[in-house]
């Protein structure tokens, strides 16, 4: 590390409060600064206010530099004076409108679209097989988006093995585009966007139909078996095991794979591990009729409607330990609120209440004195790698469309204990405002910035900008329901969770490809040609492998406890592409909702 000072190397909204860090490895103590724009001219001048070191980061000690008031459109730096008579400098950063936000969407949307499944591996799945020949027939499972920069399989979900922690893959990139385009549909400027957005969004949509079961499911994954392995040998429907996973075994064969008789099931999804996410991306899509698809929006809504009749029966059957849990129960919700606002059915809205009531139900103060947070069913503290923020997500969406003014206070007054919750663990020493999460470690509650090494995953871990961005969103959403104070407060949040990505963090380092500064390149078992694409964001920092208070980002493998890859840092994934685009869209819907209005129109979708 050295003496520096971090921004958001794209820069800021004007209209958005703007901080910058100053991080010190010397004893070097800044007095003052100004900012200037590229001519010299001084635009504002402030003192650093002392933030410290942070838990056990060997980064220094850091001072915040807050310059809301600089708003004028144009290229400037900052000039910190240290104690000692020296100067520090920053690189150059812009003030923007919103077409910093703009260029941002446009690149997540690239992104997607340049993942798409093409070519000879599409080729070979429209017709795949089942993996290991344990279940009869073929599919056409054609589409869909590469999972990763270093796995072109495609995912609902994984880690089923795990209970908690599955990840919401493929369907949420889904959900999140149509999502998107909702939100930016009050905003003239995005409307040639939009048209792109649903572009990708139905092509994910369609794929999702050809994921269908015969049960009423959908199948997992169609995934290749080994990175370097010829196309025409190497890519089927996969299973997964209920009680171990492969994916860091050599060979790719999990632990259990001698004890556990795989059967149809294995090769299909419970709520948790993607169907829940997958009805409610059809529900959604059949909102948006769109030429460009394979299938009419009727075709959505009757397959969201059939999957969730089936799933909600028969979830049991499809899970790791024969029962629902907390990821079910909030992927169930985000499936009935879309099948209610697209169907106009009660009996949905009635089974989202009782969803709601099992995650309120769930909620308790963990050591908080200004809210309370969920719990798993053994009553420790939820947390997790890329949804964190999805069951708060999952009770705003119904209390937006709750008709019943006393349910919709009761949810508000839920999130707002929810939200204040992880503001209180997130404050002290903490100069980047990064969203901490809660989880029990030997019988006592703790602490954390990132996701910890020991958890029912293991020995898989990685960096977490899907969590941080899905806590953005939500709490973004969320203070949509809110006063101006506490959308104000969300923006926030939310502005230095893009800040983090986009280069101010301890590492100075851009996590977006093709944005910014000093960014990671990727390699796997020794080889660098795993490239990422313009506009996916990498996994991102994590604690250090030793020392779960500590900090790490492996720009070069060797560094660490790695040899020959540094995937868990510098691999892009779609959830943290799909999370952040949501992220940024509802920065852009909130910084609308509390500026003057000039304009009160806005083109909804309708029901």
């Amino acid at each position: 590390m050295a003496d520096r000072i971090l921004t958001n190397h794209l820069g800021y909204v004007a209209e958005d409060r703007k901080r910058a860090v100053v991080q010190m490895e010397s004893d070097g103590i800044p007095a003052a600064f100004t900012v200037k724009s590229v001519e010299g001219e001084v635009l504002f001048t402030g003192k650093p206010v002392h933030a410290g070191k942070v838990a056990r980061w060997k980064t220094g000690s850091y001072w915040l530099l807050d310059f809301d008031s600089v708003n004028a459109k144009g290229e400037v730096y900052i000039e910190a004076e240290l104690e000692d008579g020296r100067k520090l400098l920053s690189q150059r950063f812009a003030i923007t409108g919103p077409e910093r936000d703009m260029r941002l969407i446009n690149a997540g949307v690239c992104y997607f679209k340049s993942q798409r499944g093409t070519g000879e591996r599409d080729a070979a799945d429209r017709k795949a097989g089942f993996r290991d020949g344990l279940r009869e027939g073929t599919q056409d499972v054609h589409g869909g988006w590469w999972d990763a920069s270093g796995d072109v399989s495609k995912h609902l979900s994984h880690l089923s093995h795990s209970g908690w922690c599955n990840p919401q893959q493929t369907p949420m990139a889904v959900y999140a585009l149509y999502q998107l385009s909702d939100v930016l549909s009050c905003d003239e400027q995005y409307g040639i966007m939009r048209r792109r957005i649903l572009d990708e969004a139905t092509y994910g949509a369609d794929f999702l139909m050809r994921m269908r079961a015969p049960s009423g499911s959908f199948f997992r994954s169609v995934s290749r078996r080994e990175s370097y392995r010829p196309v025409s040998d190497n890519r089927a429907i996969q299973h997964e095991f209920r009680h171990s996973s492969g994916q860091f075994e050599q060979g790719f064969r999990a632990p259990t794979e001698g004890q556990e008789q795989v059967t149809d099931e294995f090769y299909e999804v419970s709520l948790r591990s993607g169907g829940g996410m997958a009805i409610a991306a059809l529900a959604i899509a059949a909102r948006h009729p769109y030429a460009g698809g394979d299938f009419h929006t009727d075709d959505y809504l009757f397959a969201a409607k059939d999957a969730y009749r089936f799933l909600v029966r028969e979830n049991a059957r499809f899970t790791n330990d024969g029962t629902w849990n907390l990821i079910d129960t909030y992927c169930a919700l985000m499936a009935s609120v879309q099948l209610y606002l697209s169907s106009g059915e009660i009996g949905y809205l009635q089974d989202a209440r009782d969803y709601a009531s099992r995650l309120l139900s769930s909620m308790q103060r963990h050591g908080c004195k200004q809210g309370s947070w969920f719990s798993l069913e053994d009553g420790t503290p939820f947390y997790h790698a890329s949804d964190e923020g999805l069951p708060l997500f999952a009770m705003a969406l119904l209390a937006q469309a709750e008709p019943d003014r006393k349910r919709r206070e009761a949810l508000t007054a839920a999130l707002r204990d929810a939200i204040a919750c992880k503001r209180e663990i997130s404050e002290e020493g903490n100069p980047f405002s990064y969203p901490r999460y809660l989880l029990k470690e030997g019988g006592e509650t703790k602490v954390r910035f990132f996701f910890s090494h020991n958890t029912p995953a293991a020995p898989w871990w990685q960096g977490d900008n899907a969590r941080i961005c899905s806590l953005a969103s939500a709490q973004l959403l969320a203070s949509t329901l809110m006063g101006k104070d506490e959308q104000h407060d969300a923006l926030f949040a939310a502005e230095r969770t893009v800040d983090w990505i986009l280069g101010m963090n301890p590492f100075d380092t851009s996590m977006m490809e093709g944005f910014g500064r000093n960014q990671i390149m990727y390699s796997f078992g020794g080889r660098y040609d795993f490239l990422g694409a313009p506009g996916g964001i990498v996994n991102g920092i994590t604690s250090d492998p030793e020392d779960e208070e500590g900090i790490f980002f492996c720009m070069h493998p060797g560094e660490g406890n790695t040899v020959t890859d540094n995937w868990r840092w510098a691999e892009q994934w779609i959830p943290h592409a799909a999370w952040f685009l949501l992220a940024v869209g509802y920065a852009q819907k909130v910084r609308r909702s509390t500026a003057p209005r000039k304009d009160a129109r806005c083109i909804v979708n309708a029901l």
